[in-house]
């Protein structure tokens, strides 16, 4: 409930009693005391966040820098110790080497160690792929494409070249796979069949052919076949003695 008080001019008085008045110069006094201590607070502020900021942002970059300079000497230093343990053809350590070079060499270098360590596994993965693969098969894969699929096209005549696969044959069945050699020795017999049949019983035979004969039969480990063919290609040739004495000792061999 308000109290007016009515002064002696007819007015209202709000702030006449002794109460009133104590309590406006509490609330007075109050606010003074609420705008000193504001005042002090933005001191504080301005004064904390002006000589001692820049000091500080100034030792907090030094700080940073010093420790990036630290930072970039360890890995440097890592670097150099890890790479100097590469070795050629090691392509297995190295790719471990490299891999570890990407977690803790430089960033500035990180790429380049991803793409060197990819390299390092598909040179390591290529030479354990080539390991999987027989010495036998490999031989025979080389081999067999030097056979003539089409020897009527052969550019040095059809029994020429039927001639020509029977040497590849005896080679495939001599250094081939062990379990392959009865079949490339009777690929080999048959071509030499074909070049007999082809050839006809008087024809003339040539140094060379006599020469890839007696080889193909030696590859067979048919000496005895060797001997007699030598015989009759004598009759048709008439070869030197210095010809007929080194195939003599190509079959003794």
């Amino acid at each position: 409930m308000k109290s007016n008080v009515k002064g002696t001019s007819g007015e209202t008085c709000y702030i006449c009693s002794r109460k009133h008045k104590v309590m406006a110069w509490i609330a007075l006094f109050g606010i003074f005391f609420c705008g000193v201590l504001t005042g002090v607070s933005l001191w504080g502020y301005k004064h904390a966040h002006t000589a001692d900021t820049g000091v500080y942002e100034k030792s907090g970059i030094r700080k940073y820098v010093e420790s990036r300079i630290k930072y970039t000497k360890r890995c440097q230093e890592l670097e150099e110790t890890l790479l100097r343990q590469i070795e050629n053809d090691n392509y297995d350590k190295n790719f471990r080497i490299y891999n570890e070079l990407v977690s803790k060499g430089c960033e500035e270098n990180r790429q380049q160690f991803v793409e060197l360590a990819a390299r390092e596994k598909m040179r390591y993965n290529a030479v354990m792929d080539l390991s999987k693969i027989n010495p036998c098969q490999e031989i025979e894969n080389t081999l067999n494409r030097e056979i003539h699929k089409d020897c009527e096209h052969y550019y040095d005549g059809l029994y020429k070249c039927h001639l020509s696969n029977a040497e590849v044959y005896s080679k495939l069945a001599e250094s081939g796979c062990p379990e392959n050699a009865g079949l490339y020795k009777s690929k080999a017999l048959a071509e030499l069949e074909i070049v007999d049949g082809l050839r006809g019983d008087n024809e003339f035979i040539d140094d060379d052919e006599v020469r890839t004969t007696v080889n193909t039969y030696k590859k067979l480990q048919m000496q005895n076949e060797a001997k007699r063919y030598l015989q009759k290609a004598e009759k048709l040739i008439n070869p030197g003695v210095d010809f007929i004495m080194e195939l003599q000792r190509v079959i003794e061999e």
